[in-house]
């Protein structure tokens, strides 16, 4: 993994070193950052989802499906929070960051996105990406209906190969939920986001290679099928009463599973990648869904089989299996 052989040879190194490296880093090993963006969350907005659709079609998009459009439900501010909370329980400080907050950097607000990932030993991002970027978002969240109609600034705050492969990395795990991001096949390494974070110095990269899926949305909804607040009303009312977060599903779900093993069981990296994937199945099989990508409207829930098959598979890691990274176990 990496660029070249001596990528590969620095990654052995600090992998070996890691306990002897980390020292001069003082509290980093103690940081965690939690990072959600932009236009990941959907829903099916009656009579303004079918008039977006058409005037797509009539823009230029071509052929369009009867989708949900983007538009907030909550929750990628859920997955955030109990992702968060997790870290928290287990001693970490975390750096979270939610929405534009997410961004590698800002125009005119200043964002922390970068600074977060720079500054902590565990990083979980949930953004739109492919195999050279993902980012958190249009710059000025201009693109709110999925029209195309962007500031030409989305690209400002992502993180892509051009910034990343300059950024100094510690020796950090890296979980990307994103679609491509960890693509390589077909493709020079220089060109892939992946092998940049190895380049500027993350330890062990997880990452998509095919697109992922995820339901956009809390609850069906009450009235209106993929429409409505009582999702975000019910998981907020759960959350302060009980404090039960909303299940996770697809990508979340391996990452936290993954994340847990790793501070909460002393695993490798590998060996906490195989347990998510080992547990995945089990837990989400049987959940049901309006719609996962692509974003086709259906008259009732389905299982999504085939998305949670492509799941289990096309979460791969890049670095040493067997690296150990620091957790409250290990002092």
């Amino acid at each position: 993994t990496g660029y070249d052989a001596e990528d590969c040879s620095a990654l052995i190194a600090r992998t070996i070193f890691y306990n002897e490296i980390i020292e001069k880093f003082g509290s980093w090993k103690e940081n965690a950052t939690v990072q959600t963006g932009t236009g990941i969350e959907f829903q099916y907005i009656p009579i303004i989802t079918p008039l977006v659709n058409k005037l797509k079609s009539i823009i230029g998009f071509g052929p369009t499906r009867q989708e949900p459009i983007k538009f907030p439900t909550g929750e990628s501010k859920f997955i955030n929070m109990r992702l968060c909370n997790n870290f928290k329980k287990n001693g970490f400080n975390v750096f979270s960051a939610f929405r534009l907050e997410a961004q590698r950097e800002g125009l005119i607000m200043d964002r922390k996105g970068g600074e977060y990932q720079l500054e902590s030993n565990y990083i979980f991002a949930f953004n739109h990406g492919t195999y050279y970027l993902f980012e958190a978002g249009d710059m000025l969240e201009f693109d709110q209906f999925g029209l195309g109609l962007k500031t030409g600034l989305s690209g400002k705050g992502s993180f892509d190969v051009r910034h990343v492969i300059n950024m100094p990395f510690k020796p950090s795990v890296a979980f990307i939920e994103s679609c491509l991001v960890g693509k390589i096949e077909g493709l020079l390494p220089e060109n892939c986001l992946s092998q940049a974070y190895l380049h500027a110095g993350v330890n062990a990269f997880i990452a998509a290679t095919r697109y992922t899926a995820d339901p956009g949305y809390l609850e069906p909804g009450l009235i209106f099928k993929g429409f409505g607040i009582y999702g975000y009303i019910n998981a907020t009312k759960n959350l302060w009463l009980y404090g039960k977060y909303p299940d996770l599903h697809f990508g979340a779900l391996l990452a936290e599973d993954f994340i847990l093993d790793l501070i909460e069981n002393n695993s490798t990296v590998g060996m906490a990648l195989r347990n998510a994937k080992n547990k995945y199945l089990p837990k989400d099989a049987n959940s049901t869904f309006l719609w996962t990508p692509p974003l086709c409207m259906q008259l009732k829930e389905t299982k999504a089989l085939d998305k949670k098959y492509v799941c289990l598979h096309e979460f791969i890691l890049y670095g040493d299996p067997a690296f150990n990274p620091w957790n409250k176990l290990i002092d």
